[in-house]
């Protein structure tokens, strides 16, 4: 969920890295409260109402993808070798990390990881291979769809970032017809199949909008954006839509398609705001990775301190205590861990490229 170092071409800025970081830090917030409320249906007294919502977080990191796949290779000369390079030198060093952790903790209780049931297969979980079942780090899974939009992307990328955003988004937008006209139980077919791929295609209408086209939207118009999507995030969880799993690329995907153009129209009074508030969300965007794949750790382990000094029965105080220290060691781990491991391992085979902006990491 990060992305590769880009030089710029004409016509594309940083200017939108600030309202970037503050959607990587909500989709990630959005995705612990989820778990958090997992923990409390484990731990308390039944999941708290509205919680589901959380699921959402991950549809609105894949738009978050597929506008910085074009973000961070626009101006430049890849290759798929070297493109792939890049995305598996950023991405899996520290997944790799916490996979292992995860693996000795298996092979100590095999009940401790992926508490909620399946199989657990553990050559699947450190090559990302999705065939159906679980993966040591559960939020894996979703690596397993960046890397086959990674993939798509990758094909045409030689002959520079428009035509992979055409040939990608050509793809994408066919397979998920696919699975939406044709229904299977296959999981191989499920996968290829998935809508989530619609959302991807989402991020790079973005960019083409925002970047390309040059389009600016009002500041009152963003907020609109933003209210709307968040009533329509909300609207669906209250209708109870049967199986939303099966639709999240729309149902999910539409609404955060208008939270991620309305504050990416925000971009310029969100860069005059100065509070301490925008600079908390500011550190969780650059530790938003870290924070999503090492949660699922920390909840465990303090929800069974929780457990232990019965203090699970008061709603407020599991989740204030699961989700401050969480957020904490989440950003400690990006400094001391992700952001050490990530520099050892840019010294490994993938030219060096200048830097440009916060939002774009090797």
């Amino acid at each position: 969920m990060q992305s590769s170092l880009a030089g710029p071409r004409s016509g594309t800025t940083d200017a939108n890295v600030q309202s970037v970081q503050i959607m990587r830090a909500i989709a990630a917030l959005l995705v612990v409260l989820l778990h958090i409320s997992t923990k409390w249906a484990q731990f308390g007294n039944g999941a708290p109402e509205g919680f589901g919502v959380g699921a959402s977080g991950v549809d609105l990191f894949f738009i978050i993808s597929g506008y910085i796949m074009c973000f961070s290779t626009d101006g430049r000369r890849l290759n798929f070798n070297r493109f792939m390079l890049l995305r598996i030198r950023r991405i899996m060093p520290f997944y790799w990390l916490t996979t292992t952790i995860a693996l000795a903790v298996f092979l100590y209780n095999p009940k401790m990881v992926n508490s909620s049931g399946g199989e657990t297969s553990i050559w699947a979980s450190y090559v990302l291979f999705p065939n159906g079942k679980k993966f040591l780090n559960g939020n894996g899974w979703t690596l397993s769809f960046e890397f086959f939009f990674y993939l798509i992307f990758a094909l045409a990328i030689y002959k520079g970032t428009d035509k992979a955003m055409r040939f990608s988004s050509i793809i994408l937008l066919i397979l998920t017809g696919l699975g939406f006209f044709f229904m299977h139980d296959g999981y191989a077919l499920n996968f290829l199949t998935n809508n989530l791929y619609f959302e991807f295609v989402l991020g790079i209408a973005c960019f083409y909008w925002f970047n390309r086209k040059g389009a600016k939207l009002r500041a009152g118009y963003g907020i609109a954006l933003c209210l709307l999507g968040a009533l329509a995030l909300a609207g669906g969880q209250l209708a109870h839509i049967p199986r939303p799993e099966e639709w999240r690329g729309f149902l999910w995907g539409i609404p955060m398609l208008f939270l991620f153009a309305g504050l990416l129209s925000l971009e310029d009074s969100i860069r005059r705001a100065s509070s301490y508030f925008k600079t908390i969300l500011l550190g969780m965007g650059n530790s938003s990775y870290s924070l999503y794949l090492i949660h699922p750790f920390v909840l465990s382990g303090l929800a069974r301190l929780l457990q232990r000094f019965n203090t699970t029965s008061n709603h407020f105080v599991f989740i204030a205590a699961l989700l401050i220290p969480t957020v904490v060691g989440g950003h400690l781990a990006y400094l001391y861990i992700e952001k050490p491991l990530t520099a050892f391992a840019r010294r490994f085979p993938a030219s060096k490229t200048p830097k440009r902006s916060p939002l774009i990491k090797e």
